[in-house]
This record gives structure tokens, sequence and C-alpha cells, in this order.
């Protein structure tokens, strides 16, 4: 199995990487597991015989990991949503999302410092109790990683402190006393 890895970083450019041998592949996948911590302290080094690339941790905004097989099973899911990456043609779809019972469907846009754009759909259970909704809108900033599963097969990694901010679509209907209700002109 191969794997293909692009480092997205904060400055809006990407550097993709391929390894194509069993045991790299292997190792790599596992460290995945600790894929919390990738975006706290140590930095991202990526090498080969050719070059090696060392990414400061601060100025990474996504890693995507491709491959043929479900990866993630081994990243941590930190929401109650399942994220994923839209391509360029589900964008152009009009776009019917809202709350059906327990079901939540929406559209959620994440902008990094840099420009990098990640729009994403989001579907999931909506949490029954208002406090646990209202951590999960405004905790976003604080996690360590944000995982989403890529349309081509593999999952990307987020940093939140790299992000600037997210746009939900459709709104939220329950909002923090605190926000600011006005509509975008």
């Amino acid at each position: 199995m191969a794997i293909s890895i692009t480092v997205i970083t904060t400055a809006s450019r990407s550097r993709r990487f391929l390894q194509t041998d069993p045991a790299n592949v292997e190792q790599m996948l596992e460290s995945l597991k600790r894929s919390g911590q990738i975006f706290s302290g140590k930095p991202l080094i990526i090498g080969s015989a050719g070059q090696t690339e060392i990414f400061s941790p601060q100025a990474i905004a996504c890693v995507e990991i491709e491959a043929s097989r479900d990866l993630s099973v081994l990243v941590p899911s930190s929401l109650n949503l399942t994220l994923t990456a839209l391509t360029p043609e589900e964008l152009a779809q009009p776009f019917a999302g809202g709350i059906e019972g327990e079901h939540v469907k929406a559209r959620i846009e994440f902008f990094f410092k840099g420009g990098h754009v990640l729009r994403t759909s989001a579907e999931g259970t909506r949490k029954a109790a208002l406090a646990e909704r209202l951590m999960n809108l405004t905790s976003l900033f604080e996690r360590p990683a944000i995982s989403y599963r890529l349309p081509q097969g593999g999952i990307g990694l987020m940093n939140p402190h790299a992000m600037t901010r997210f746009v939900i679509t459709p709104g939220v209907a329950d909002l923090p006393r605190d926000a600011w209700l006005a509509d975008l002109v």
C-alpha cells in the first residue's frame, strides 16, 4: 500500500510526499494514533535520501494523508460530527442541511492564516443538552487537532491554532447568550 502526504502551510503552500515502502507506511500510520499531538511542540519532519523537510507545527494549517484503506480508525474523533472535505463538484451542488430529529447536516468552512480554506460537509447526532452543543461549537479553537475524511480516501488533520474562523451553514439555532446577532451584508 502507498500513501500520499500533503502538508498545507499557513502560507497557503502545499508540499506533497509519497511513501510506497510497506514498513515505512505502517510506521507512519502507527504514528497517527498520536495525531492529537501533531501540532503541539515538536516539528513535523518528512525525509528521504533526496532531502529532508522540517515544518514548524505553528505554520501547518492541515496535513492530509491519502490511502486506499480506512484511516479514520487511527485518529481520535473529538467531535460528534463526521467532517468530510468537499470536492469542487459537491460545492457546486445546492445544499440542504439542518436538523431532522437528532440528525444534523451542515456545511462548515474553515479559514486559516495565510488564506487556506477547507470546505467540509458535517453530519452527526445532535447533542441533547444545550450546554454540550454550545461547548462543541465554542471549543473548536481549543482542540489539539480536528480530523476529517478525504473524498478520495484517507484522512486530514486540521490545526485549530492556525484557524482564523469557521462558518456553519445553515446558521446555528442555539447560540450563546453573549453572541452578537446580525446578518451578513
